[in-house]
This record gives C-alpha cells, structure tokens and sequence, in this order.
C-alpha cells in the first residue's frame, strides 16, 4: 500500500510540473536549469527472438538548489548595495527579494538535488525497471553497480535511483561506489579550462549586439548610469537573473524572474545556450579538443558492457554525473542531437539544452541477446528512441557495430 501512494504522489508531482511549465512563458529557454522531462514518444517493437539482459546507463544529476552561495551572490549582492543606495525600482526590489529568497531556502542545502531532483530520479528508476523488467530477473546476473562522482548531488541522485530500483527488483544486489576517481572518469570539468574564457568573450559580444540593458537596467533600477557601480559586467547581471531565476522557479520563487521580460529572457538565455554549447560540446570555434577530455568515459563504457557479455553477474551499471561531463560525452559519441559542429551562432537553430540537457538527463544503452548469441543495442536518450546518425536510423544496433564505431571516435583525433 505505501508503494502505491509513492506512486500516485510521483505521478502528481509530475503533473503539477507539467502545469507550471505549461503557464511559464520563459519555460521554452530554460536550458541547462530546466527541470526533467521524460521523451513520451512511443517505442519500436524489439525484434523476434531479442530479450535484453544489459543496461548501460548515465545521467546528470536531478533537479537542484543553486551550487553555491556564490552563484545566488552574484544577483544578491549587487542588489543589495543597489538597494542601499536607494537605487531599486518596486521591480528592483521584488527581483532582490526573490534572491533573498533563494538564498534563504538554499542554507544548508546549496548544491544538493531538491524533491522535485529525487522524484525525477526514481522516476527514471521506475520506469526503467517496469521496462525492462526481464533484465532484473536473471539467473546469474543478480547485481547492479552504481557509480558516482563525489559531489553530493550526484550521490544523492545515485542513492534515489537505486532505492526505487530496488523497490521494484529486491533480490538485486545494488552496490554503490562515489568519488573523485569517477569524476576524473565521467566529468573532467577542470580540463575544459582553456576554452571556458573563450566562451565568455563571444556570449560578451552578443548580449552587446542583441541584448537590451537600458530596458532592462530602466525596470530594476531608478538611475541605471549609476547601479552598474554596484555589479562587475552588464552580461552576468542578466545572465544571473536568467539561470538563478530559473532554479528559483522551479523551487516556486518566481520574482527573480520579473526583472526580465519573456523576449529578454530568451535573448539572454539563448546567448547563454550558445556559450555552454562552445565551451562543453563539439563547437565550430574550440575544435575537437573539449570533446576528446571525455575518451576515458567511452573507453569505460565498452570495458563494462565486455564484462557483461563476457558473463558477469552485472545486470545494469548505472552512473551519476554532471552536465559538464554529458555534453562533452554526447558530442564525442555523436549522439543524435549532439551530432553536428556548430559555431557560436549556428547553436540555437540546431540545439537547446532545455531537450538536450535538461535536469537529469541520461542515455541509456539496452543491449538484448538473440537466440543465436548476437548482441543488438537500443538507444535511449531521456527514455525516448535515439539514434547515432553516422550508424543510420536507430534506435537498434548491432554491438560490433557500435563497439567499431565507439571505439572510432576515440581514435579520431
């Protein structure tokens, strides 16, 4: 009975989030901060004769509060001296309070997931196990490994996806292992150092071009000549307002995002868009380099799912990581949607991070055994169908082929 209660408050939690996305006229270009939402497309009937026995699995972790005091004090401060100058309009002072606000909320709980994080994971969770339920009742495969980098958001995403998995498979033996060691596999964050500035300086140059600061300085402040005393750059007060406006909503503060109108907030948050895909995916501009950091990870995944076929007792090894590592990852792998190299200006024509890399994102690769012992590998991006396009149509295929090709784009520097 308890278990069905979890489930009908999940499904609730998930309709109230649908319902606030759907009223949220800034939802479209929430991009990296956007909350979690599961691909609903329908799935290709498997193959006659093909049970899957293997899940490959990695994902970002779940919803969160803001990282670190640091990333709300870039709006709160500024604001706060501003105020102390009686420099703030009526908006200026509801867009400080809802920092306040953030900031207050996120004491003690800055960069862990928050319930809406949780329930996206073990919703994934769920999913996966009613799925594919044949790989979690196999003779000889009784275990599943889960692996984390040691920020605690991605533990704490670990920990929820492994206790709904559990609740559906219990005589699987989940083990769970975090540390920097995973992250200098999955992640990797400080060797994409060089092309960080870079970014920065073209998202500069755009929000210069495209961006309005007078309306927007003229909406929070009473003389905008002399409030940007107060911040360091006209680009990270509006780029502040964009991404902790964004988290603070789905934590259900909205007045952060009332210093920005709708067509604003999709400049900015756009040009925003851009500078993440240039410093983390397969950019025009910064070359392979940024995509090649992450060949241990594919190099990782082909040793498990050897393992696997090799007859391990492992059933699914699951890992926990971050956006920064993702990016890098799917572009590398050419992942459908992650497939192209885009410059700075061709980004948002062709990518946007509220679909590819939304809270939670994951791959997951289904390998299924046919009765004749050939292995196929059905690709799963956010639980939709996916495909690798330099392979043709997916979402299935064969793991030679995709073992050759994997091990390819490693090779390719």
């Amino acid at each position: 009975m308890a278990r069905r209660w979890v489930s009908v408050l999940f499904v609730i939690v998930l309709a109230w989030a649908s319902e606030l996305r759907a009223q949220d006229a800034y939802d479209e270009w929430k991009g990296l901060y956007h909350p979690y939402v599961p691909r609903a497309e329908g799935h290709t009937r498997t193959p006659r004769g093909y049970k899957p026995f293997y899940i490959s699995h990695i994902g970002r972790h779940g919803s969160r509060y803001p990282v670190n005091p640091a990333y709300v004090g870039n709006g709160l401060e500024p604001l706060r001296r501003a105020d102390s100058l009686g420099l703030l309009t009526p908006t200026g002072k509801r867009v400080l309070q809802g920092f306040i606000q953030l900031d207050s909320v996120s004491q003690g709980t800055y960069g862990l997931i928050t319930e809406l994080g949780a329930s996206e994971q073990k919703g994934i969770a769920l999913r996966m196990a009613e799925r594919y339920r044949g790989v979690f009742r196999q003779k000889g495969r009784d275990s599943v490994s889960c692996y984390s980098t040691h920020k605690q958001r991605a533990i704490l995403s670990m920990t929820n996806f492994g206790a709904a998995l559990s609740s559906k498979a219990p005589r699987m033996h989940i083990g769970f292992m975090a540390g920097e060691k995973y992250y200098d596999i999955m992640c990797r964050e400080e060797l994409a150092a060089p092309g960080i500035k870079a970014g920065s300086r073209k998202s500069d140059a755009a929000m210069k071009e495209q961006f309005d600061y007078q309306a927007f300085y003229s909406r929070i402040f009473t003389d905008p000549i002399e409030a940007r005393k107060c911040f360091k750059s006209d680009r990270l007060m509006a780029e502040t307002c964009v991404t902790n406006g964004s988290v603070a909503s789905y934590i259900g503060i909205q007045d952060i995002l009332l210093g920005l109108t709708p067509e604003e907030f999709n400049v900015a948050s756009g040009i925003y868009n851009a500078k993440q895909f240039m410093q983390h995916c397969g950019s025009a501009e910064q070359g392979e380099w940024r995509m090649h950091i992450m060949d241990c990870l594919v190099l990782e995944f082909i040793s498990r799912a050897d393992e696997a076929l090799a007859g391990s007792r492992i059933a699914a090894d699951l890992r926990f990581s971050h956006d920064v590592g993702l990016m890098p990852f799917f572009s590398l792998i050419g992942l459908e949607g992650y497939e192209k190299r885009l410059s700075f200006e061709e980004v948002n024509n062709w990518w946007n991070a509220t679909y590819m890399m939304p809270m939670a994102a994951n791959l997951q690769l289904i390998f299924y055994r046919g009765l004749k012992g050939d292995v196929i590998v059905k690709v799963l991006f956010n639980e939709g169908e996916s495909s690798f396009p330099a392979l043709g149509p997916g979402p299935f295929y064969s793991w030679d082929t995709l073992r050759s090709y994997l091990l390819e784009c490693v090779n390719q520097k």
